[in-house]
């Protein structure tokens, strides 16, 4: 049956083509007055060829641009359950995307500037978007009625450092004919990794005893079909669908040669093949005195077959282990909502989300004594999850003056998941947990002048659980095999910020600063799952069985054992600045600088040591710096972007492990050859570097503190080029 529905309608994510314009040529938000507008007319001196074009050329964008691929975190942890708690902050005609398969810059890649009728920033909270804001929103509004159709074009390719070059193209059309609009393409990205490292090993006196050399590269190719279809009816409203079929593979290979005390080999081929497809589509209406229905809904499936051989001679003919990783997930969701005035300057949104989840995982690793001989199970899991997630909501909008504005939500949500582990000799094993949380929502919005503007936020937000936490797996960075928990709860969390922003005069940028504490329960990561017993066998606590001190019998009798679990409490606070300046007032015309700095100080409680500690794998601090010059009489423009971040470490039960991450560095350079073609040229990981580490390995539980080896990391990787060709016609 999916089959059929891939073929009939190509089925895509891109959820972002001039059918958006169809019956929308209202503006959602004409009489708000804090808002910041870019006609099609102020672009045409950079003769845009998409819409991302238009938007890397107003600096305020540029933070959702970076945060739409997911390297731009709030710096208070945790992902939020449904389109109910918020939403994208890049909207089409004051609507929402409808899915979860694309990134914002894939999708304004896609669409045609000359679609483009303004482009619209606004500050904190309002009325008539499909969102609720996080402080920036952009609103693209489309013309309306277009009839003409437009084919959007980009071919080039992607060069890594000592590897050859590949192919990469977009192509997509788009159209219209009376009410009905369309659009449909095809993309082909190609991604790869390529990294090597050495360790030196030394013992816990300081001597080195051995050195490792590891090398990683992996190819992730694929290929999308996207499709968008939109009609507008007369009186009944508008409907549109979405569509994504991706087929992909992630194949590659890790070379691993040790010398020294413990000299080895080991090669490690992997296949992995999979694919996903998407539809999504929304439908809204007038209906009278009841007020606007929206609706919206998202069905998707995401597969992956991983296998991966492990040779442990460089003429060995068969595998001397292997592990295998199978991934079928899906979700489906449901909303649906009314909205309409009440009381003259307020207007009240009443409806309800329903969410079906499913996560089906199997693991394997196994150890070969010959070709078709199986010596050992190492590890075996398969967990079968199923989510069923239900939501009612209430948004109310209160527009007190043109200067203040107040946004109140209500969500409540009842939840049920449930955690099959398939026994290997037969049988489930079930688990199941219901939820119900309240999660209220309160941002304020003043406009102190018209150049300042304050934004006042308190939520309460509950993170969507990562399912792979419930399965064991490997962790290839650490070379250690972690046990699944099916037994993780949800994340809590209470929110508060307050934002202050600041616009320059003349258009010429921003300055916000944001201040945030959040306060976390049931915080998720690595908890100590020992079963702790004296030399009595008496069930007793971590600090009990530290405290006796353990002889070295029961010590060896001891399982010490950590997985992915709650921890009852966590903190988050901080401050972020985000700044946009146009230099033309310094004499440098066209440039543009845009900093981006987040201090984040993240602790909570050690589950291995009990002492206060950073969150695992963040940095207190983390800097990004981006310059932008359109030299538009000679057509070329060009920048740089670098980032920084401070050291972060990792935990776990057997070792403790600090990381400084390299500085991150891209350039551009971009040239018009001809009206409405665009050459353009890009690059990344430009200092080669990734990361240096220092990883202390305990020999059993690292309140010990028996130090077996210290490993001194190195870890490089492959420079990145682009470069492509676009036009439309």
């Amino acid at each position: 049956m999916h089959k059929k529905i891939i073929s009939l309608l190509l089925l895509g994510s891109t959820f972002n083509s001039p059918a958006y314009a169809a019956g929308q040529a209202d503006d959602p938000v004409a009489e708000y007055s804090s808002i910041t507008r870019y006609s099609f007319d102020y672009f045409a001196e950079f003769a845009p060829v998409t819409l991302l074009d238009m938007l890397q050329r107003i600096p305020e964008a540029q933070q959702i641009l970076a945060q739409s691929t997911g390297g731009n975190n709030r710096g208070q942890g945790g992902g939020r359950r449904g389109f109910g708690a918020g939403g994208d902050q890049i909207l089409i005609n004051g609507k929402r995307l409808s899915g979860k398969a694309n990134n914002i810059s894939d999708t304004m890649a896609r669409v045609s500037a000359g679609t483009v009728k303004e482009i619209q920033l606004i500050r904190g909270a309002v009325e008539g978007l499909d969102v609720q804001s996080e402080g920036l929103v952009i609103n693209i509004q489309l013309e309306a009625g277009i009839s003409t159709s437009t084919t959007f074009w980009n071919v080039g390719g992607v060069y890594y450092e000592g590897f050859d070059v590949n192919p990469t193209f977009t192509f997509s059309h788009s159209g219209s004919s009376g009410k009905f609009e369309y659009l449909f393409g095809v993309e082909r990205k190609h991604f790869e990794f390529h990294f090597d490292r050495d360790e030196i090993y030394t013992n816990a006196d300081g001597e080195r005893t051995e050195s490792l050399f590891v090398e990683g590269d992996f190819i992730r190719p694929s290929t999308a079909f996207t499709t968008n279809l939109t009609y507008a009816f007369k009186e009944h409203g508008t409907l549109r669908l979405n569509g994504l079929y991706e087929p992909r593979s992630n194949d590659g290979q890790e070379l691993r040669i040790e010398e020294g005390d413990g000299a080895f080999y080991r090669r490690t081929p992997r296949e992995s093949t999979g694919s996903r497809w998407e539809i999504g589509g929304d439908y809204e209406r007038q209906l009278g005195s009841l007020g606007q229905l929206k609706t919206l809904f998202v069905a998707n499936r995401d597969q992956q077959d991983e296998f991966d051989e492990r040779f442990s001679a460089p003429d060995a003919t068969f595998n001397s282990q292997s592990l295998t990783e199978i991934t079928n997930r899906s979700e489906r969701i449901l909303r649906a909502s009314l909205t309409r005035p009440i009381f003259g300057n307020q207007t009240l949104e009443l409806g309800g989300e329903g969410a079906f989840n499913t996560f089906d995982q199997k693991f394997d690793q196994l150890t070969f004594s010959d070709e078709n001989t199986i010596s050992s199970i190492d590890a075996q899991d398969e967990v079968e999850i199923g989510e069923k997630r239900y939501e009612v909501f209430g948004i109310h909008n209160y527009n007190f003056s043109n200067a203040i504005s107040l946004q109140s939500s209500l969500i409540t949500e009842f939840s049920t998941i449930t955690a099959d582990t398939i026994i290997p000799t037969g049988g489930v094993s079930r688990r199941q947990t219901s939820f119900t949380f309240l999660k209220p929502r309160f941002n304020a919005r003043y406009d102190i002048t018209e150049t300042d503007q304050l934004r006042l936020l308190a939520e309460k937000e509950v993170s969507q659980l990562d399912f792979g936490n419930f399965i064991t797996r490997w962790d290839n960075a650490a070379q250690v095999l972690i046990e699944g928990n099916t037994a993780i709860k949800p994340q809590e969390r209470w929110r508060y910020s307050a934002t202050l922003e600041h616009r320059f005069a003349k258009n010429l940028g921003t300055v916000q600063v944001e201040v945030f504490y959040a306060d976390f329960k049931d915080f998720i990561g690595n908890v100590d799952f020992s079963e702790y017993q004296d030399e009595l066998g008496n069930v007793v606590t971590a600090d009990q069985y530290f405290a006796l001190p353990p002889s070295d019998g029961l010590r060896d009798a001891t399982s010490f054992t950590a997985r992915s679990g709650n921890i009852r409490k966590a903190t988050a606070y901080g401050a972020r600045l985000i700044s946009n300046i146009r230099l033309d007032n310094l004499g440098v015309t066209g440039g543009v600088i845009n900093v981006n700095y987040l201090y984040a100080r993240r602790r909570t409680t050690d589950q291995f040591t009990g002492e206060e500690r950073r969150w695992d794998r963040r940095s207190d601090h983390d800097l990004r710096v981006g310059y932008r010059q359109d030299l538009n009489e000679w057509r070329v423009s060009y920048g740089v972007n670098a980032r920084y971040r401070s050291d972060f470490e990792r935990f776990f039960i057997r070792y403790y492990w600090p990381n400084s991450p390299a500085i991150e560095l891209g350039t551009f350079a971009e040239m018009i050859i001809f009206d409405g073609i665009r050459a353009r040229i890009e690059g990344s990981q430009l200092t080669g570097k990734r990361q240096e580490s220092i990883l202390i390995n305990y020999s059993d539980h690292i309140r010990f503190n028996d130090v077996t080896r210290i490993d001194d990391r190195r870890t490089r990787t492959a420079q990145e080029i682009m470069f492509s060709l676009q036009g439309t016609f």
